[in-house]
C-alpha cells in the first residue's frame, strides 16, 4: 500500500488488521517505509519474506523484549542505611557475656537525648533499656532509628488515667485566647474552659484546673512529621513537679492538637505513682 493510499484509509485499515490479523507495509516509491501490524504478527514469518525488513524486525523484537523485562523487574531503589549503634556501647556484647551494663544504660539515655527523645524518668529508661537489649539478641544489627522509635513507643504507652476527648480554641488578635478542654478522668469526662496567652497556654491552664495539678513546662517543641499542606504535627513536651521529670509526646494533623496531647501523654506518667483520686 502506497503512503498516500495509506493518509485515506488509516481509520478503515487499522480496524482490518485488527480483525485479520494480517500486516500491511506501507511504501513510499517502491520502498518500505512503515509497517502496521498487530504485535502477534511480529512471531510469525510472514515479514521475514522481505530481506530489507529483517535487520529491523531483529531490532524491534529485542526492543519489546526488553521493554518487557523492564517492567516486569522494576530497578529497585536503593535507600541509604541509617547509623548503625555499636551494640557493645549499649552493653551487649555476647562474647564478652556481657548483657546489660550501667555504662550502657547511660550510653542509651545520651543518645537519645541526642536524637532528640531525651528520657529522664529511671523508669521509663529501664524499660527502654530492656526492650532495646532484647532487640540486640534478635537484630543481627541495631541502628540508631531502631532506639528512637522504641523509645517514642514506650513514651506514648502512658498509663491512661487520664484521656483528651476534645479540645477547642478560639483566639483572636489583641484578645487572649481561650481553650476549652475534655477529659476523660476515670471516673467519667470532665470539661474547664480558660484563657491564657496562647491557645497552648489557655489549654494547659484548662487541663491543669481539671487533674489539681501545676506542672512546669521544662521544655516543648513542634515538628511536622510528615511533608504535605496536611502534615502531621509531632509534639514533645518536657513537664516537672515534685521532684520528678517525665516526657509527653503526642500527633495530630493539627499542632495545638497535638501540644496538647503530649501533655496529657506526659500527665499521665506524673501522676502513675500517686494514689487516684
Amino acid at each position: 500500500m502506497s503512503l498516500d493510499q495509506f493518509e485515506g484509509r488509516a481509520r478503515d485499515l487499522i480496524e482490518s488488521i485488527l480483525e485479520q490479523g494480517e500486516p500491511v507495509f506501507v511504501t513510499r516509491e517502491g520502498a518500505p517505509i512503515a509497517i502496521i501490524a498487530p504485535p502477534e504478527a511480529l512471531q510469525t514469518t510472514a515479514l521475514s519474506d522481505l530481506p530489507r525488513w529483517e535487520e529491523w524486525l531483529h531490532e524491534l523484537k529485542e526492543s519489546l523484549s526488553s521493554a518487557s523485562q523492564g517492567a516486569q523487574n522494576p530497578p529497585t531503589l536503593s535507600l541509604p542505611q541509617p547509623p548503625e549503634i555499636d551494640k557493645s556501647m549499649l552493653g551487649f556484647d555476647l562474647r564478652a557475656g556481657v548483657v546489660g551494663s550501667d555504662a550502657g544504660r547511660e550510653f542509651l539515655r545520651s543518645e537519645l537525648a541526642r536524637l532528640g527523645v531525651p528520657v529522664t524518668d529511671e523508669k521509663l529508661v529501664n524499660d527502654i533499656y530492656t526492650q532495646i537489649l532484647g532487640l540486640c539478641e534478635d537484630k543481627d544489627k541495631v541502628y540508631e532509628d531502631d532506639l528512637r522509635v522504641l523509645a517514642q513507643k514506650a513514651i506514648s504507652q502512658a498509663p491512661q488515667r487520664l484521656r483528651l476527648l476534645s479540645v477547642t480554641v478560639t483566639s483572636a488578635t489583641g484578645l487572649p485566647a481561650t481553650a476549652e478542654v475534655t477529659l476523660e478522668l476515670g471516673h467519667g469526662p470532665a470539661m474547664r474552659r480558660e484563657q491564657g496567652d496562647g491557645p497552648l497556654d489557655a489549654a494547659f491552664k484548662a487541663i491543669q484546673r481539671l487533674v489539681s495539678l501545676e506542672p512546669e513546662v521544662e521544655n516543648f517543641s513542634v515538628v511536622a512529621a510528615t511533608r504535605g499542606s496536611d502534615a502531621l504535627a509531632e509534639a514533645v513536651i518536657a513537664l516537672s513537679a515534685e521532684g520528678r521529670r517525665v516526657l509527653g509526646a503526642g500527633t495530630s494533623t493539627n499542632a495545638i492538637e497535638a501540644g496538647v496531647q503530649a501533655y496529657v501523654n506526659a500527665l499521665n506518667f506524673l501522676l502513675e505513682e500517686r494514689p487516684a483520686s
